[in-house]
């Protein structure tokens, strides 16, 4: 049998990235190509602009006009954080060509990593490449420029801008993060389906500007770092609202390597053929989620697994708290549900921060397990905190 081949890894060799297994390796890096003391400089800069993400409300466009300011600055930095998303996004581009029309829209395009491996993997296509960054529009033409590919147009602004041209393929790789705010969409412990509609609404406004550029039986392709969870849930609930049908067959999720760490990509692809119903979409998202069969053990689930059994199998909230700190802000949440089937067993969900665990316990130790939950709320109270009593009403956890 013929090996694959790895056409990511042969464009990240063309881009001369290559990505250090470490983060100190990428200092190193930085000061082989500009100077221990200049390189060194360089990105601690990035990572000082990078913490100022709670005073400075400029901080990320700062830090893109700072990372792009030279092109070769822009492929060292990306090669360590995401060298991996780009091999495994390439990869799937080239066996889902299919989705890829003649007029394709790089939203987004950064400093032209993307772009131009559109541009080399369909020449007979014209790719618009947008950005907001004025550096990293004009790193993405020096690198059109080195590649020799000269069927991208570049354009420096907001893709929310553009005017009303559609087209055939819309390409969107990690936008969700910088333009909708979701750092609070998962921190109220909600019901799963309610976190998601939360996140929708929030996404509104973009999605409704995305998708209007998708051209009729278009296609839009979108990689977002970020699990299966309530985000992702709440992306393509408001894709399918807009008239986006996913394609399931094009689906994918990517375990990418970020340095030290892992990073997950989800890859969806919708079409501009009118909504499906709205529960075939949450189907889909549970078919996702069950594919993680090592978060699911015996009778304890864990992640988001353990926030779709409570979706789908609470019933009744018998007793339940969460806790919250002195500002309101919460910290940890405990419940005690009934289950849907199984009128035998109880349902404990526990959720702090990202460890969420859900347990089967026998209905015979209800009253033990109240008054464990309520001692527990004591301890927690004595020690200074709040905890505020849960009811559930329509599908919705309220204080």
């Amino acid at each position: 049998m013929e090996e694959k081949k790895d056409i990511g890894l042969s464009y990240l060799r063309q881009l001369d990235m290559n990505p250090p297994k470490e983060s100190k390796l990428l200092y190193f890096q930085f000061s082989a190509k500009y100077g221990e003391t200049t390189g060194r400089k360089m990105l601690t800069d990035l990572y000082r602009k990078i913490r100022e993400f709670e005073e400075n409300p400029e901080y990320l466009r700062e830090f893109y006009e700072m990372k792009n300011e030279s092109l070769d600055k822009a492929l060292l930095f990306n090669g360590g954080y995401q060298a991996d998303n780009y091999r495994q996004i390439c990869n799937w581009i080239v066996e889902n060509h299919d989705v890829f029309g003649k007029e394709i829209l790089d939203a987004g395009c950064e400093c032209g990593i993307m772009s131009c491996f559109l541009g080399m993997a369909f020449p007979e296509s014209h790719i618009t490449a947008v950005d907001r960054s004025p550096n990293a529009i004009k790193a993405a033409k020096e690198l059109a420029d080195r590649l020799d590919v000269h069927n991208i147009t570049f354009i420096n602004t907001d893709v929310t801008n553009l005017p009303g041209q559609k087209y055939d393929t819309v390409f969107a790789m990690r936008l969700l993060q910088e333009n909708c705010e979701i750092n609070n969409v998962m921190s109220g412990y909600n019901m799963l389906k309610a976190e998601a509609a939360d996140f929708a609404e929030n996404i509104h406004d973009f999605a409704k500007k995305l998708t209007g550029l998708v051209a009729e039986d278009g296609y839009l392709v979108s990689a977002e770092r970020c699990d299966v969870d309530p985000v992702f849930l709440g992306w393509i609930q408001k894709l399918n609202e807009c008239g986006l049908a996913g394609v399931p067959e094009c689906y994918r999720e990517m375990v990418c390597e970020e340095m030290e760490n892992q990073g997950r990509i989800q890859v969806f692809v919708a079409r501009n053929s009118g909504m499906e119903d709205a529960d075939e979409v949450y189907r889909f998202w549970c078919a996702c989620q069950i594919v993680h069969t090592e978060l699911a053990k015996n009778s304890q689930y864990t992640g988001w697994y353990a926030d779709m059994e409570l979706q789908n199998f609470g019933k009744e909230l018998l007793n339940g708290f969460i806790l919250q700190d002195s500002a309101g802000n919460n910290l940890l949440t405990y419940s005690l549900w009934s289950h849907k089937e199984f009128p035998d067993f109880l349902l404990l969900y526990q959720a702090m921060s990202d460890e969420h665990i859900l347990s089967l316990y026998q209905a015979s130790s209800k009253d033990d397990i109240i008054r464990q939950i309520e001692d527990l709320k004591r301890e927690y109270v004595q020690a200074g905190t709040v905890a505020k009593p849960l009811t559930f009403e329509d599908g919705v956890l309220k204080i």
